[in-house]
């Protein structure tokens, strides 16, 4: 394969048009794909089994960069280990590509914020979710989506990211929604857009390339993309009205996002065509793979001219549907410039079918199946966006310098303020009779969603005061806890729920494996708690119920609940205790709630989402 020697001369002199044309179809290719190296194994363990975490450049890594000139990487948590680690790493990627004369890497995250974030909490703050942005917005309009971005892109920037997969501006209409519900700002299309703006704005302005996603909506969904195919049946009008219009807002505003991600769904009204997928089974093309809702909607209507970026290729709302080599070919020609994770690289084997790939997609090309001449102005659009926002720019400090730098100052103490005013700010209160403020003397049962959060709300507590006396136990295994010492003394049960329920990853690690395993199913843990509040009641408790996650559980638990808080999010972070044998756990979401429930803060959240409350 040719080298490009003298790129960033020819770049800067004649124009990314120009540069463009001068590579080869094969590294014209390369440019239009950001791939994944979370794991690799190269004693060839299968992919399905291989967990051998890429935390450095290895010679495996650097040749598939370098040979196939691969426009970018994403790195997941099993990337990052420390913040010397992840810039030594992002450092290390960056010099490959200028030591071998090819264009620098989007080196990219899914940064959200809240339950969407790939960085270790005790390197970079996550903060509390968009939800509660939006929960937020009543009372500080758009200061806290400015002041989470601007949090999120410093942290990046010090490690060596350029690109964010952020924010999410679907409309969360749907209360069934899996995979979206938090990572969402609200059900109103013109708060969604407004905070998303400030969003792109601010990471922007900190030179992060904002990915907003997932175009043209994933907000009414049922289905998670990830494990299927989500269909969304609105129609044209109100497509317009709602699922499309942060997007026409944002690509309006005076900061239009350089990135838009594609969503893994079917929506009939902007293009019915039928395909047959690799099962046999007939679909309706998915929005990645539309030409009529990529380039003839997202190009030319709605006038966008940034990056359309796919969503991972590897998700069951494609993959299971198309190979890796029709998904491609399919998408290329639909509008997309780049493919996110086209193919999963985990050993060397896999190296071989990746090229395979590649060659399928470079013989589309040859055959006129895909335009060269729209291949050509995809890869000049992606040269000038590199360009423009200085990709390559980690390397013009040295190695120990940007080191330095991102160890000094993260984690941020001031990021970590603004976690907490924003967990203060969102937390809402949806009903109270006469229950909050609680008082000091009144003892308290509490039932978290597992360990981590049991000490996370205990330490809470304790910060109020000392003298708070408090039993906590986790709806886990759903026990029965009626003739436990704690219960039967509590005058006040509060009850936390996360739903739909976390990942075992999001536990906090401080359950037994086991117990993890055995946990119950969701419609069985609702009846147990709302059978538990039911008895407090009738046992003369005051109930409290807190949702932390989608605040619409809150109708089922209306009944038997006396007040109802909503936090919009459920961040925990595990911490070495002072006593070596023991570890504990804080939360910012948890700190807030504790001053909630005490009257230490006023509640000035208000709910972004609707919640049918028949009695309040």
């Amino acid at each position: 394969m040719k080298y490009f020697a003298g790129f960033l001369l020819l770049l800067i002199g004649c124009g990314a048009a120009n540069a463009a044309r001068s590579l080869s179809d094969s590294e014209m290719l390369g440019q239009k794909m950001i791939l994944d190296f979370r794991y690799f194994c190269a004693d060839n363990t299968p992919a399905a089994t291989c967990r051998q975490p890429v935390t450095e450049l290895t010679p495996a890594l650097a040749d598939i960069l370098t040979s196939g000139a691969i426009g970018g990487v994403i790195l997941f948590s099993e990337n990052i280990r420390s913040v010397a680690q992840v810039v030594k790493f992002n450092y290390q990627l960056q010099k490959l590509m200028h030591d071998n004369n090819l264009p620098p890497l989007f080196i990219a995250i899914d940064q959200e914020g809240g339950r969407v974030a790939r960085i270790p909490d005790a390197m970079a703050t996550r903060y509390v979710g968009n939800m509660a942005i939006g929960a937020s917005y009543a009372a500080y309009d758009t200061e806290f989506a400015t002041q989470v971005a601007n949090g999120l892109a410093n942290s990046l920037r010090l490690l060596g990211f350029n690109v964010n997969f952020a924010p999410s501006i679907d409309v969360n209409s749907n209360p069934h929604n899996p995979v979206i519900n938090v990572r969402s700002y609200g059900e109103s299309p013109t708060l969604v857009a407004e905070l998303g703006i400030a969003t792109i704005a601010a990471l922007q302005k900190q030179q992060i390339v904002s990915a907003v996603k997932h175009f043209p909506g994933h907000g009414d969904t049922s289905v998670d993309s990830h494990t299927g195919l989500p269909k969304v049946e609105h129609s044209l009008a109100h497509i317009k009205r709602a699922d499309l219009l942060p997007f026409v807002r944002a690509i309006k505003s005076a900061t239009p996002p350089q990135m838009i991600m594609s969503a893994h769904i079917q929506y009939p009204a902007l293009d019915d065509t039928k395909v047959t997928s690799r099962t046999g089974e007939e679909i309706a093309l998915p929005a990645t793979l539309s030409k009529k809702i990529l380039t003839g909607l997202l190009r030319n209507q709605l006038g966008y001219t940034g990056l359309i970026v796919t969503d991972a290729l590897d998700m069951a709302g494609i993959a299971q549907y198309f190979t890796p080599s029709q998904a491609l070919v399919q998408t290329f020609s639909a509008g997309a410039d780049i493919a996110l994770m086209p193919f999963s690289i985990r050993n060397p084997d896999d190296i071989h079918r990746f090229n395979q790939i590649r060659q399928h997609v470079l013989g589309a090309l040859a055959s006129g199946a895909l335009s060269h001449t729209e291949f050509t102005a995809s890869a000049a659009r992606i040269l000038a966006l590199k360009e423009g926002h200085a990709a390559g720019q980690f390397l013009q400090q040295s190695l120990l310098v940007r080191q330095a730098r991102a160890t000094a100052a993260l984690p941020s103490a001031a990021q970590q303020a603004t976690e907490l005013a924003l967990a203060q700010a969102a937390l809402t209160q949806l009903f109270n009779t006469k229950v909050l403020p609680l008082d000091i003397s009144q003892r308290i049962a509490a039932i978290m969603p597992d360990t981590a959060r049991c000490h996370a709300f205990t330490a809470a507590l304790t910060g109020i005061s000392p003298a708070i006396k408090v039993q906590c136990y986790t709806s886990l295994l759903a026990s029965d806890m009626r003739q436990t010492a704690g219960w039967q003394s509590a005058d006040i049960v509060v009850l936390a729920d996360i739903t739909p329920v976390h990942s075992v990853a999001e536990t906090g690690g401080l359950d037994n494996p086991a117990t993890l395993a055995g946990r119950i199913s969701a419609n069985a843990r609702q009846q147990w708690q709302y059978a538990l509040l039911k008895q407090a009641k009738t046992a003369g408790k005051k109930t409290v119920f807190v949702s932390m996650r989608a605040p619409y559980q809150i109708r089922h638990y209306e009944a038997v609940s006396d007040a109802a808080l909503a936090t919009f999010g459920y961040n925990v972070q595990t911490l070495p205790h002072k006593d070596a044998q023991r570890t504990t756990a804080r939360g910012a979401v948890f700190e807030a709630l504790a001053q909630g429930l005490y009257g230490k803060i006023p509640l000035t959240g208000r709910s972004p989402v609707t919640i049918p409350l028949r009695q309040h």
